[in-house]
C-alpha cells in the first residue's frame, strides 16, 4: 500500500512540473505600418516607469522583413508592462532625433495616442495576450 501511496504522490508531483511549461504565458507584439522595409526593428518592454522610453525589462532586435512584424516574448511574470518600438533604418541601435529631440524614425507605444508616456501605454498582463503598435 505505501508502495502505490508513493507511486501516486511521484507521478502526481512529475505531472504538476510538466503543466508548468504548458502554462507559460507569452506577450506578442504585433508592429504594423513598417515603411521602408529595411532596417531593424526594436522592440522592449517595461516593468516600471523609471527608465521608460529608454531602458527596457526585456528587449530584442529583429532585422525587417515586412511592412507586419511579430516579436514574442515568452515567460513573463504576470505584471504592468508597456511596450516600445521603433524602426531603426540606418540600424545604429538608436532612435535617431533631430536637434530639438523629435524623432527622425518610425516609432510606437502601447497605447492608443502613440505618445512616450508609461500610464497610459501599460496594461495588464496575466495571460497570453497580443499587444498592437502602429509606428508613426
Amino acid at each position: 500500500m505505501k508502495v502505490i501511496m508513493k507511486k501516486t504522490v511521484l507521478l502526481l508531483l512529475f505531472g504538476f512540473a510538466g503543466t508548468g511549461s504548458l502554462c507559460a504565458q507569452k506577450l506578442t507584439v504585433k508592429v504594423h505600418n513598417i515603411h521602408p522595409v529595411s532596417g531593424n526593428l526594436m522592440v522592449g518592454v517595461f516593468n516600471t516607469e523609471r527608465g521608460f522610453p529608454d531602458v527596457y525589462y526585456r528587449g530584442v532586435k529583429v532585422q525587417i522583413a515586412d511592412t507586419v512584424m511579430t516579436v514574442t516574448f515568452t515567460d513573463l511574470p504576470e505584471g504592468k508592462y508597456a511596450v516600445s518600438a521603433y524602426q531603426d533604418i540606418n540600424k545604429n541601435g538608436l532612435l535617431d532625433k533631430s536637434i530639438f529631440g523629435v524623432p527622425k524614425e518610425k516609432y510606437g507605444f502601447s497605447n492608443r495616442d502613440n505618445k512616450p508616456d508609461y500610464k497610459k501605454s501599460v496594461f495588464d498582463f496575466n495571460r497570453d495576450l497580443t499587444v498592437n503598435i502602429t509606428l508613426k
